[in-house]
């Protein structure tokens, strides 16, 4: 028998596993869940023709290089993780936890693929088979690798060119290019081993003038350029975007990194499990994060998590979601904006939840829903973006109208957008930076 009930901290568990943990199980757990499925025909024979699902399997993307597939209720039984890769179910790994804990397998990145789209099945002791999937966005190649070489040297000295994995997972080729003035192009392999994160190259600046430098890693282009004997180029400094929130942000921010290219400079701080009124720590990350990283436009979603009682300035305990409560929400959701604006120096776009499936949900989200709006009157700077008008103008929906075809936008919790609802909210958040 299935339990919803909070799983425990498993030994040795990273804290980023348990925080995915907690969104996973409300990802796992809503109106229905613990209903196993039996044996699915596609799943044994490795087809990627959609399981029926019964809401087990989470994803966490928001950790540099990795992703963490967290399978609930196995009780005790090997799980099997794949991945739909060309129309085929491809083994990722089997896991066996103990009874009442999560059964985590950890993946990479991929610069052959950025969207994932997982599959796990267990067979449990009483022999039901239980089935999850989860689409994941992970970043794209692009922005995978860091280049850096002096912007000046000397005529004959020698210059280091340093390249950064970011992911920090190695086990990749790319070509390094380096082209003198008016000579033709070097091009060398620079080989990443697994865990291997940095690698560099030396070259002689034997001749005055603008040295090329092109790291090629697919069809992405990372440059840079050496002034030898000369005045280095002013650096442009790019706008800096913070993309961040609790788990409904994941995958927005890596499309918002390829929609806005080259642009902006998009930096994404994603934190699924996390929420405002359970612990309040988005005051403190927040503030360390405008320190930090000093954003001219922050994106926030979040609020999927949050149902908790929230204690007053007064000492009083608030329950969710009458009243007393949304004011308290508002308060502390007015105080992130004054945060993120930065005195006027930045610019928020508070993003608001598309209706959950689950009917016991519903009041809570449109209880967050209305707390943002009412935080953000009056307040300079602040832009709210209606992502539950978009997505559930009606009330839920599974697919919405968009372009002309209909699409599928929700995972199958009845919570989360799906890569394809992702890269809708993405494209309307880059719409409004861009005044269309």
């Amino acid at each position: 028998m299935t339990s919803c009930a909070s799983p425990p901290a498993t030994a040795g568990g990273a804290a980023r596993i348990l925080a995915a943990a907690l969104i996973a199980l409300a990802v796992a757990c809503p109106a229905g869940a613990g209903l196993a499925q039996a044996a699915d025909p596609a799943v044994a024979e490795g087809s990627c023709a959609a399981p029926a699902v019964s809401r087990y399997l989470a994803a966490n993307a928001s950790e540099a290089g990795v992703i963490r597939l967290i399978f609930f209720d196995a009780e005790g039984s090997p799980v099997e993780f794949s991945e739909c890769v060309g129309g085929r179910l491809r083994p990722v790994g089997t896991v066996r936890s103990a009874p009442n804990t999560m059964t985590v397998l950890t993946t990479t990145w991929s610069c052959s693929r950025a969207v994932r789209n997982f599959v796990a099945a267990a067979t449990l002791p009483n022999g039901i088979r239980a089935v999850g999937s989860f689409s994941v966005r992970a970043p794209s190649c692009a922005r995978r690798f860091r280049v850096s070489a002096p912007r000046s040297v000397k005529p004959g000295s020698t210059a280091r060119v340093r390249v950064v994995d970011t992911w920090g997972i190695g086990g990749i080729r790319a070509q390094l290019c380096i082209t003198p003035p008016g000579a033709k192009r070097s091009c060398r392999t620079l080989a990443f081993a697994p865990a291997v994160s940095v690698a560099s190259r030396r070259f002689r600046a034997s001749e005055r003038g603008r040295w090329r430098v092109e790291l090629r890693i697919r069809e992405h282009r990372i440059r840079a350029s050496v002034a030898v004997g000369g005045r280095a180029p002013v650096a442009r400094n790019l706008p800096t975007l913070l993309a961040t929130g609790d788990s409904t942000m994941q995958g927005v921010d890596n499309f918002l990194a390829d929609e806005l290219g080259e642009e902006v400079d998009v930096r994404s701080d994603v934190r699924p499990g996390t929420g405002i009124s359970k612990l309040n720590p988005w005051a403190r990350i927040a503030a360390r994060d405008v320190r930090e990283l000093r954003p001219d436009v922050t994106v926030i979603s979040i609020g999927a998590n949050d149902a908790w009682p929230m204690t007053t300035a007064a000492g009083a305990v608030q329950a969710c979601c009458e009243e007393p409560w949304v004011a308290e929400y508002a308060m502390r959701v007015r105080s992130m904006m004054r945060t993120y604006l930065r005195r006027g120096r930045g610019r928020v776009i508070w993003l608001t939840l598309p209706v959950p499936r689950d009917p016991r949900r519903v009041a809570i989200f449109a209880a967050v829903n209305h707390a943002i709006v009412r935080a953000a009157t009056g307040m300079r700077g602040v832009t709210i973006m209606r992502m539950d008008e978009l997505f559930s103008p009606n009330g839920y929906r599974e697919t919405i109208a968009y372009r002309g075809d209909v699409v599928d936008v929700r995972e199958p919790d009845g919570i989360h957008l799906n890569v394809a609802g992702t890269a809708i909210a993405a494209a309307a958040i880059v719409s409004e930076l861009r005044g269309r």
